[in-house]
């Protein structure tokens, strides 16, 4: 049988998309795109805004129009925030929420076989265990990413996932630790660790730092971590200390301010000030003077006056993080940004959009200036360049005559576009 999946949202439900993707193939069901003739369709859907959720409903009609006769699947965020009538509504034959994920191929074949009909969504009050999803290989072989956490317990105003995912919840760190060991016996060299808030990993005997530590000292040498993303208020000192004792460790960290407002912030209900961001990232970067920061904006948030968004500007000019993710601000029901009044208009959303990812290409050539030569991570041959990233997380392109594969270090001659350009020959052993 043939099954095709569509994903939208964030990385970690293209992890579980690819979670649902490599058991369907273990019992061998064959993928295709969502474009071609399929028996199951799945749709991993988000919520995290309304304009996701539309989206959402839109794919979901989409493979059903595509693939009429085909078992339709709905799962993730979307259907867990959706009514019981929003569910009915969309006519899918199984639907997911936020639990059970684990078990969806067990579900399949349990639509497929009873011909009826399954809704397994639970209230996010419920959830309180970690549900095991293990990927164990990986498109690229030498990234792989690792789910070690669920859930979020913070409440921003403006965000739905707290009522999509339920509280938090982390992998066991033997489970964790096995994975990563299964990861590197099947070949790959760098590890991300990955969650919806990765950075307040907790099983109960081990938070993040000791868990990264364990890590490393039941890896292979040859192997690297990442932190996928993490809070500020989440970056303690012991994981500061083992970035900067073990070279294995990336010298990046994605750490989301949102906004360098604090009248923003404070409407936004981020738990710090932009005062006691900088301090971190100031006493980050005295502790790892080689280390990239790169971060998450919202332009355009409700009740962002012009004199707000100047002073998220210059603060973030100040900081010289290494890139931005900018977003205009995009309302979800259900939020309490939803309820304020206040909403700026599209086009000055817009502008302010492009005014910060001006901003932030400028960040990033003046941080990628500071880097010279760098050791990047070796992915694949695409238009006749070895592309991968280096340990601060730039983008390099390398022209090369023979294969090149795994960490390599190498002089690049020059910055284009946000990516840096270097030959085999100036490659340094």
């Amino acid at each position: 049988m043939k099954f095709s999946i569509i994903t939208l949202g964030c990385k970690v439900n293209a992890y579980e998309s690819q979670y649902y993707a490599g058991q369907l193939e273990e019992l061998g069901y064959e993928q295709v795109s969502p474009d071609q003739a399929c028996d199951i369709c799945i749709i991993n859907t988000c919520t995290v805004t309304n304009t996701a959720a539309s989206k959402s409903r839109q794919k979901i009609h989409y493979a059903k129009r595509m693939n009429p006769n085909a078992l339709c699947v709905v799962v993730g965020c979307f259907v867990q925030f959706a009514s019981e009538d929003e569910r009915k509504a969309l006519d899918a034959d199984l639907v997911i929420g936020a639990k059970q994920k684990n078990e969806l191929v067990n579900l399949i074949q349990k639509a497929l076989k009873d011909h009826e009909k399954i809704d397994v969504v639970n209230e996010v009050t419920q959830f309180k265990d970690f549900e095991a999803m293990p990927v164990h290989c990986f498109e690229s072989m030498h990234r792989a990413f690792l789910k070690v956490q669920d859930g979020c317990n913070q409440f921003c105003s403006y965000c739905a996932i707290p009522f999509a995912r339920g509280r938090e919840r982390s992998l066991n760190h033997e489970q964790v630790i096995q994975i990563a060991k299964d990861l590197c016996d099947k070949g790959h060299t760098e590890i991300v660790l990955t969650g919806i808030h990765t950075g307040r990993y907790d099983d109960g005997e081990y938070d993040l730092a000791k868990l990264m530590k364990a890590l490393l000292e039941n890896t292979p040498d040859s192997v690297y971590y990442r932190i996928s993303s993490i809070e500020i208020t989440e970056v303690s000192d012991a994981l500061i200390a083992l970035m900067k004792e073990n070279p294995r460790m990336c010298h990046h960290l994605h750490i989301p301010v949102q906004s360098a407002c604090n009248e923003t912030l404070r409407r936004m209900n981020r738990p710090y000030t932009i005062e006691e961001f900088k301090e971190k990232i100031n006493y980050i970067r005295s502790c790892i003077p080689d280390i990239s920061i790169s971060t998450d904006v919202i332009a355009g948030f409700v009740q962002e006056s012009d004199e707000e968004f100047e002073t998220t500007y210059e603060n973030l000019a100040e900081l010289e993080l290494s890139f931005f993710h900018v977003f205009p601000y995009s309302k979800r029901n259900g939020t309490k940004a939803s309820t304020l009044k206040g909403e700026i208009n599209g086009k000055v959303a817009k502008a302010r959009v492009a005014r910060l990812l001006e901003l932030s290409n400028a960040c990033r050539e003046r941080d990628m200036k500071r880097f010279n030569p760098v050791q990047v991570l070796i992915e694949r041959k695409q238009d006749g360049y070895y592309t991968g990233y280096t340990n601060q997380y730039h983008s390099c392109k390398i022209l090369s005559d023979t294969p090149l594969s795994g960490r390599i270090t190498i002089e690049w001659d020059r910055i284009e576009d946000g990516t840096y350009y270097g030959k085999k020959d100036v490659v340094c052993d």
